[in-house]
């Protein structure tokens, strides 16, 4: 069995005012108070096109890979539901201002991107359940009507639901980087339809399936492998596949069957008649292309080539700007980049992890790594220890030094303090000193642990372990 994915995701755009009128973006607001006569499509309303949703979409096309073209046009899509209250969506169909564009995975294999265009968004739909099978009624909020979108839409290039993730997360990387979309999908800035068929080992090929609602990373690769397991039995049992369109119920982790897949002529696209031909000149997209920042991927590159650091952590460290921000700023700050990429990787963004919560450069400074980093490659604290105090100051914003004084931590590792605590643990234990002194040396580790106990932990494990070979060999 062979599975065949491509996606449409549609992203919104970080605009102060929406696509076709002057009604402000605001998640926050009351329901129903952003909208005026153009949004919400009353009689003689005209839309005027947002110039900033144009630079956006450029913006996107040029980091995506994408041809720009100089001339594209508006056209209705016509559906009825009771999000959308002019009975059409303004969009971008016969002719869209980029396309032929890629993103490249990990793996080296090129996700081609077929097309974006500019389009309005449609209304706020709330149920009033969670889950989809059980809702019982519903209310409408069109605040969202008029929010401006861009949709990307791929090739069928994917073939493992974890490609069609990791896909969706360098999209988000790259377009928050360039700083059009929050990209953040829990809060529908970013949302994703996937299209799925499935190629059974005699070449017959599964209807195509689309699949809705799908509202996060780890779903995007949830929904596929339950739609592609779905669709192959009933490959497998002979049986048709509806060629429909089905929601993920993230409830019951299952998708579920909505209506009959439209076909697009039942869209009845024709050119919006109250929109010009859009033409961009050859200056503007230039000037976009200008302000274009360095990408994740080119990022991640220079990282390792200029600081020596691993791929893993680079990949890690730059697909975030401000991550990517706070990394240089440990090294302006003195801290070698390969122990700064090690401890935000695998300390600082542990305690973001744990909280689900994006990364916030406030909440641990520079300058409090760097103190930490420090004490501890000093050996004045343990790693354990410095941990310890990182989950502090990340709580609470403290300097880690006033932490570490305040708590004793300051290890021992000076020898007139340590020889004599060496010294009782291996009188105290003979029939260990007779293992050492037969060749079984791996017991060094038993008394280096006995010696951080009688300490409370503040003795220098490294220090110790010395000593007690020392002491052991004769030698003090």
């Amino acid at each position: 069995m062979k599975s065949v994915i491509g996606l449409e995701i549609h992203a919104q755009l970080l605009t102060e005012t929406k696509a076709f009128c002057a009604c402000k973006i605001d998640v926050n607001a009351k329901p129903n108070t952003n909208i005026c006569p153009v949004c919400t499509g009353q009689p003689g309303a005209l839309p005027v096109l947002n110039e900033k949703v144009v630079e956006f979409a450029i913006k996107s096309g040029l980091a995506l890979n994408c041809e720009i073209h100089q001339r594209s046009s508006f056209d209705r899509k016509n559906y009825f539901y009771p999000d959308l209250p002019k009975g059409y969506q303004i969009t971008q169909y016969f002719h869209p201002i980029a396309t032929e564009g890629y993103i490249n995975l990990d793996s080296g294999k090129k996700v081609r991107i077929r097309r974006i265009h500019i389009e309005e968004d449609a209304g706020k739909m709330i149920h009033s359940t969670e889950n989809i099978t059980e809702s019982k009624e519903s209310l409408i909020d069109f605040n969202r009507c008029g929010v401006p979108l861009i949709e990307i839409v791929t090739e069928p290039d994917m073939e493992e639901p974890l490609e069609a993730k990791e896909f969706m997360e360098k999209l988000r990387d790259i377009l928050r980087t360039i700083d059009v979309c929050s990209g953040n999908m829990e809060e529908g800035a970013l949302r994703c339809d996937a299209n799925v068929s499935v190629i059974d080992d005699n070449g017959r090929s599964s209807s195509r399936v689309e699949v809705k609602n799908i509202n996060s990373f780890r779903y995007v690769q949830y929904a596929l492998e339950y739609e592609i397991d779905r669709i192959s039995k009933s490959l497998k049992e002979g049986k048709d596949v509806k060629h429909e369109t089905r929601g993920w119920d993230f409830v019951t982790r299952t998708t579920v069957s909505l209506r009959s897949k439209e076909e697009e002529n039942d869209y009845r696209y024709f050119p919006e008649p109250d929109l010009p031909i859009l033409e961009v000149s050859k200056d503007l997209i230039e000037q976009v292309k200008k302000t274009l920042p360095e990408l994740p991927d080119q990022k991640a590159e220079r990282y390792v080539k200029t600081f020596g650091i691993s791929d893993y952590n680079a990949k890690i460290i730059s697909k975030d700007r401000d991550l990517a921000n706070y990394f240089e700023s440990t090294i302006s700050a003195g801290v070698d980049p390969k122990d700064g990429a090690n401890w935000i990787v695998n300390d600082l963004l542990s305690l973001f992890n744990a909280d689900s919560a994006e990364f916030d450069p406030g909440k641990v400074s520079v300058d409090a790594l760097k103190i930490l980093i420090d004490y501890t490659n000093s050996s004045k604290i343990s790693r354990l220890s410095a941990k310890e105090v990182m989950s502090e100051v990340y709580k609470s914003g403290r300097n880690p030094a006033d932490i570490i004084k305040e708590r004793n931590l300051i290890q021992v590792s000076d020898e007139e303090s340590l020889i004599p605590i060496i010294k009782k643990v291996i009188e105290g234990n003979p029939a260990v000193v007779d293992q050492y002194r037969k060749g079984k040396t791996s017991v060094v580790g038993f008394f280096v642990g006995n010696v951080m106990k009688e300490t409370k932990g503040k003795a220098d494990p490294k220090a110790v372990g010395e000593l007690v070979k020392k002491v052991l060999d004769g030698k003090v």
